[in-house]
């Protein structure tokens, strides 16, 4: 049995090499205790059935269940199991599903060693912690999200949605179908739409509608 004021730790990723170097590692750290590894994200989720962990170390790209499908299952399981992505994924898509599904950490495999401890620690006293080169993601994120906010605040309920439709390709005689409108209802929300968002044309729009998670 470990000491009570170890904080326990599960490492899953599917090269074992890199997992032995991992544990020999963190095991280095006085209070730190790797007390089980996995080698893909099913097996992760059969071992945190039957061991106890503070945190869980997880790689994204795993066979039979990856990294994100297994961050899902084990917050349907407890909310308040930290979990630390320790990726080579420095893609804004992968950092952004995974922060979506309540990661504690995103800490990138290029990082010093020492990143990975700090942000175990980090986490252990109840912070986040993320690699430098996905922090920035955050803050352009934050920001959009803002600008988001006021542009979309400038349009009508049914705007919105004539816009949503124009993304998805409808010509103006589909959406006004969909929305038992008009042609010419549709028209001038279409106009309304450019004008109040100074755009210029359907491609703009349909930008526009993808930047803003409409479709």
């Amino acid at each position: 049995m470990g000491s009570s004021n170890e904080y326990r730790i599960i490492i899953a990723d599917d090269h074992q090499v890199f997992r032995i170097g991992l544990r020999g590692l963190i095991e280095e750290v006085k209070g730190l205790k790797i007390v089980a590894e996995a080698g893909d994200g099913q097996e992760l989720i059969e071992t945190i059935e039957k061991v106890e962990c503070d945190l869980v170390i997880i790689d994204l790209s795993m066979p039979r269940m990856n990294g994100l499908d297994a961050i899902e299952k084990i917050r349907e399981r407890d909310a308040d199991l930290k979990i630390m992505v320790l990726s080579m994924h420095k893609e804004r898509d992968y950092f952004r599903k995974a922060l979506a599904k309540g990661v504690d950490g995103y800490i990138l495999k290029d990082d010093i060693f020492e990143k990975v401890i700090s942000a175990i620690k980090s986490i252990q006293e109840g912070r986040k912690s993320f690699s430098e080169k996905v922090t920035s993601f955050v803050l352009e994120d934050y920001s959009v999200l803002k600008e988001s906010e006021i542009s979309l605040q400038l349009l009508t309920k049914r705007e919105k949605e004539v816009l949503k439709w124009v993304a998805e390709g409808l010509t103006n005689k589909g959406i006004a179908t969909k929305l038992e409108i008009s042609v010419r209802t549709v028209e001038a929300h279409r106009a309304s739409l450019m004008d109040k968002l100074d755009l210029d044309n359907v491609q703009e729009l349909v930008k526009f509608a993808i930047s803003k998670g409409l479709v």
